[in-house]
């Protein structure tokens, strides 16, 4: 028989935190966790075994009821997702949830959910696994990525400003928060106010982006004392210029890369980023290794564990299973030391003119030159059939540094338009991914 992702989770008792209870600060919302899982149960009866539901990560506190509400009843699917840019019917059946046609069919009696992918092409892609792993997933997470310094400390504060919906949100805050009993905060990308309080009498775990981080540092000119704080900077590049910002405005701040994908989980952590050189060691815990090696060392990241994907879905596909394991979407080498080092995307190779580039490869490029602080390189067709490679850059440069750096590439990887904008200036270039 099947069963909820809760089971051991409702039915295990837990000593009662000292002072007031754990809970969820969404804005300027704050209930126990103890309140939301009651209201879960109280909506449970309007789910039914066995079948489908989307839970929309964006309606504030009623989501995470809404998710108890699934989590309670056996062989239940849950998608932690937006239901309109499903592109699924769906059909409301309480706050936050609606039911849908299950995505997998004829697969085990277990718990399943899934999460899109933050990707760029528009297309809805869902990363589906089991949900009764993830009591695993936490334990794993607060052992491998807060301990030594937080794990066991039912003292420290968990904050994000990503969007609920992504999975790194709920796998680094929300299941280690929930399972640990552990305040969890979500804030606004623009008002850092509740962290650095949080941060001034309290251990504090943050995940953002570095686009976001680095806006919050340039907003202010005085320095903050972070020295119990942690910043996982995942979903973009950090570049020594922005860790020196950082640095400079939180004082005592301990600053971690985070590299992996809503299919793997996290993959690796980089605990002294700005080199632009690798992406650090793959996180403890965690299998790790390339396919397809080549004589060059260079394969496809592959990952497998309690947080990777079992299914892939498009909504109107039929559900690929992984195996067993996930291949991730880049192609990467570990080096002499055992650093992660990216190569460039799977599916990175575009036509330009006829000719074969790699954007990520010139990204690369541009990212080793001083004052530049992020890229994005895209192939753009324009509706006349023209085709530009343009370049976005991020920094203190101008556009006549960057061509003089691209010379040396082939004229094919060659910017034909550059856009340059400032760090103060940038945030309208980003999407809210943290992606320009």
């Amino acid at each position: 028989m099947g069963r909820p992702a809760f089971t051991r989770f409702l039915n295990t008792a837990r000593e009662p935190r000292t002072g007031d209870p754990a809970g969820v600060r969404w804005g300027d919302e704050f209930v126990a966790w103890e309140t939301l899982l009651d209201r879960g149960r109280h909506q449970a009866p309007a789910i039914r075994r066995g079948h489908a539901y989307v839970v929309d990560p964006g309606a504030g506190l009623d989501a995470l009821a809404g998710l108890f509400a699934v989590a309670t009843v056996p062989d239940t699917t849950l998608l932690w997702a937006v239901p309109g840019p499903l592109g699924v019917a769906h059909r409301q059946v309480a706050p936050a949830v609606s039911e849908i046609a299950p995505p997998v069919t004829g697969g085990p009696d277990r718990p399943l959910w899934g999460v899109c992918t933050s990707g760029s092409s528009g297309t809805p892609k869902v990363a589906i696994g089991y949900a009764d792993q993830w009591e695993s997933i936490a334990l794993h997470y607060e052992q491998a990525l807060y301990g030594p310094r937080y794990a066991g400390d039912p003292d420290t504060a968990v904050a994000t400003c990503l969007p609920p919906q992504f999975s790194a949100t709920f796998f680094m805050t929300v299941l280690p928060s929930l399972f640990l009993r552990r305040d969890l905060v979500l804030f606004a990308p623009h008002d850092w106010g509740a962290v650095h309080a949080l941060a001034a009498r309290r251990p504090t775990v943050v995940l953002a982006v570095p686009a976001v981080a680095a806006a919050a540092c340039l907003g202010t000119t005085a320095s903050t004392d972070m020295s119990r704080a942690t910043l996982f900077l995942g979903g973009g590049h950090v570049s020594g210029e922005r860790v020196r910002l950082i640095r400079q405005r939180y004082t005592g701040v301990e600053l971690v890369n985070l590299y992996g994908t809503a299919e793997t989980g996290a993959v690796s952590t980089d605990h002294d980023p700005g080199h632009n050189e690798h992406v650090g060691r793959p996180v403890d815990g965690k299998a790790v290794w390339l396919r397809d090696v080549g004589e060059n060392g260079i394969g496809t990241l592959a990952a497998a564990g309690p947080d990777c994907a079992a299914y892939l879905w498009r909504p109107g596909e039929t559900p690929v299973a992984n195996g067993g394991y996930v291949t991730g979407t880049d192609y990467a080498r570990f080096d002499d030391d055992g650093w992660l080092c990216l190569e460039g995307r799977v599916d990175g190779g575009e036509k330009f003119n006829g000719m074969l580039v790699y954007p990520r490869a010139v990204e690369r490029h541009l990212l080793a030159l001083d004052g530049v602080v992020d890229a994005r390189v895209l192939v753009r067709r324009t509706a006349t059939g023209l085709e530009q490679l343009v370049a976005r850059v991020v920094g203190r440069i101008d556009e006549g540094a960057i061509r003089e750096h691209c010379a040396v590439l082939a004229p094919a990887d060659q910017p034909t338009v550059i856009e340059c904008v400032s760090e103060r200036d940038a945030a309208p270039a980003y999407s809210s991914h943290g992606k320009l």
